[in-house]
């Protein structure tokens, strides 16, 4: 079944902007996210809105700007539902290591970039956007 989630920003700074997430596993986090980064969001159900591609907004390029390597995995990793001991062993890597990588404390190279997205079972351009 698809959920869709559709938030229009009413702040008057945006100008009536709007995004849409559409999916069958919105995760709640990102929900709770976006309605705190703008507390003038309002759920639509129905309408007939103009649509803009996520990639294309504003928001989407200054958060592909602000967002490390360090918390892309944290937040791939927690997306997909594994602790830092799953990915550690699914990496062959220890745990301290998956959480220096998360802390940014630990870079994370290009070889390490492809272990990781593999078992994630996703791309490894998704650490770096």
């Amino acid at each position: 079944m698809l959920e869709a989630v559709k938030m229009r920003l009413t702040s008057k700074d945006v100008s009536g902007t709007m995004f849409t997430f559409e999916g069958t596993n919105i995760p709640e986090h990102l929900l709770l996210y976006i309605r705190s980064a703008f507390p003038n969001v309002e759920d639509v159900v129905n309408g007939d809105e103009e649509y803009v591609e996520w990639g294309e907004t504003d928001l989407s390029k200054q958060i592909k700007e602000e967002t490390t390597p360090a918390e892309s995995l944290k937040l791939l990793r927690t997306t997909f539902g594994y602790t830092q001991q799953q990915l550690a062993d699914k990496v062959g890597i220890t745990k301290q290591q998956v959480s220096a990588m998360e802390r940014d404390r630990e870079p994370i190279g290009r070889k390490m970039a492809h272990r990781l997205a593999n078992a994630l079972g996703t791309s490894y351009k998704n650490l770096f956007w």
